[in-house]
């Protein structure tokens, strides 16, 4: 597994700056983004989970044993991030973990990545430019539902410009997007940086959650495919778009045990990232939000060819896949038997609905121009391609019924699998290896399936 993004991306921006106006300036640059890391895990760190009923001072004695320089213990659950000595390489960390009778499992702490295709486009324009939203037939799903506030999608990225915020550590000045109007946020956490607040240093987090939730029908800005339902930031990506197993585990059992006000609201985990690799820790975190009532969504990745990354590929997440604006398989999308569903991902190099503009998918994120001059408050519309970006149409479908009153996670994915619209000749009950059950038809969902059991208000 390598922590990749693929190549030099193309930006065109219309910079919105925040606080100040909008400024009518077209620019273009490239980026090329950081080498890739040589590693296909963190290197000195190993996640080792005990056995139920370990004590504290054997716990002590054990990880002392294995090596351990410094100790990170889990919020959840008996698990353990391990910072050996150095001199002691990871694999023989692991083997040594491995064969204590009191580890449940030992592991390295893999790296993630966001699952972003090659380019990115912005654009000044506003829902118009948003050929995404029309392929999944938005117009007719909001006439249905729109989402509700009681509903929570979490978010696990590189964080998202929800707040305005001076850190007092770094000295970075954050702001907020400025198109999320009256969509609600619930309590987040920076696992990366360890704090309350999971701003976004990057731009993948925000475009994601903009997806989501962006705010809709208020003349400014673009639309968000669940625009009234609630996001909770969960940072576990760096600036540089990578991320651990360690953090995406704790960002899952974060999102899924949160409470406020005796319930839990966060439904919906959208994890736009992914690995060739594969971690116990995660999976066993998934297992654990499923069994608390929450569906996951993945990216499937982005290699173009068969092998969904994990975490789509476990079970109890949806594999989210791509498709263009020709509702063709996008070429960077990965295919397999894990692969659920497809949603629109774009295809930054293509203009088929001839509008003049790259068919990317657009949405409000930080300009990453200004990033790298340190700035964090001003924002653009911009283009991004990649099953990054198909993951939350699916996650904001999710949303959707759950918001209309289906509430087991179960039943959630059957709905979108039995009323996607089957393409690259798939039976219409069946399936197959490019777009899994087919392309999300939201509104043949709701109307369909739970209507009659009314709404979540």
């Amino acid at each position: 597994m390598s922590p990749t993004t693929n190549g030099p991306a193309l930006l065109v921006a219309l910079a919105l700056a925040a606080p100040a106006p909008a400024a009518d300036v077209i620019k273009a640059v490239r980026r090329t983004p950081p080498p890739p890391s040589a590693s296909a895990w963190r290197e000195g760190e190993v996640i080792v989970s005990l056995r139920s009923g370990v004590l504290d001072r054997d716990a002590e004695r054990m990880l002392r044993e294995g090596g351990a320089a410094r100790v990170r213990r889990a919020r959840f659950g008996r698990s353990f991030l391990v910072t050996v000595e150095p001199g002691t390489s990871v694999p023989e960390a692991v083997s040594l973990f491995r064969r204590m009778p009191e580890v449940e499992f030992a592991e390295p702490n893999g790296i993630v990545h966001k699952s972003q295709a090659r380019t990115l486009t912005p654009n000044d324009q506003y829902f118009r430019f948003q050929w995404n939203m029309k392929q999944v037939g938005a117009e007719r799903t909001w006439g249905i539902q729109r989402g509700s506030a009681r509903v929570g999608v979490a978010v696990l990225d590189t964080g998202v410009a929800y707040e305005n915020y001076a850190d007092p550590v770094s000295g970075r000045v954050y702001a907020k997007a400025p198109d999320w109007g009256d969509t609600p946020f619930l309590p987040g956490f920076d696992f990366v940086n360890g704090d309350p607040h999971p701003n976004d240093d990057e731009f993948h987090g925000t475009h994601v959650a903009s997806t989501v939730a962006e705010a809709t029908n208020n003349t400014f800005g673009m639309a968000g495919l669940a625009h009234q339902c609630a996001i909770m930031p969960i940072k576990v990506l760096d600036e540089f778009g990578n991320g651990t197993f360690f953090d995406v585990a704790e960002g899952i059992d974060y999102a899924s045990s949160y409470q406020a006000g005796g319930e839990r609201p966060v439904k919906v985990i959208n994890m736009s990232l992914g690995t060739d690799g594969t971690s116990e820790a995660v999976r066993q975190a998934v297992d654990r939000a499923h069994a608390a009532g929450v569906v996951m969504v993945a990216a499937a990745g982005n290699t173009g060819e068969d092998g969904v990354e994990f975490p789509a590929n476990l079970p109890n997440v949806i594999a989210a896949g791509a498709t263009d604006a020709r509702k063709q398989r996008a070429t960077y999308s990965t295919t397999g038997p894990e692969l659920d569903l497809v949603a629109p991902g774009g295809d930054c190099d293509r203009d088929d609905d001839a509008d003049g503009v790259f068919d990317c998918v657009f949405q409000q994120m930080p300009d990453p121009d200004f990033l790298d001059l340190g700035r964090y408050d001003v924002f653009c519309y911009c283009g991004l391609d990649g099953t990054s970006m198909s993951s939350p149409h699916v996650a904001a479908a999710a949303a959707l019924l759950i918001s209309q009153g289906i509430t087991d996670p179960d039943a959630v994915r059957a709905a979108l699998e039995q009323t996607a619209e089957r393409l690259g000749g798939a039976p219409a009950d069946g399936r197959n290896d490019a777009y899994g059950h087919g392309l999300i038809q939201p509104a043949a969902g709701l109307s369909g399936l739970g209507f009659n059991q009314g709404p979540v208000r």
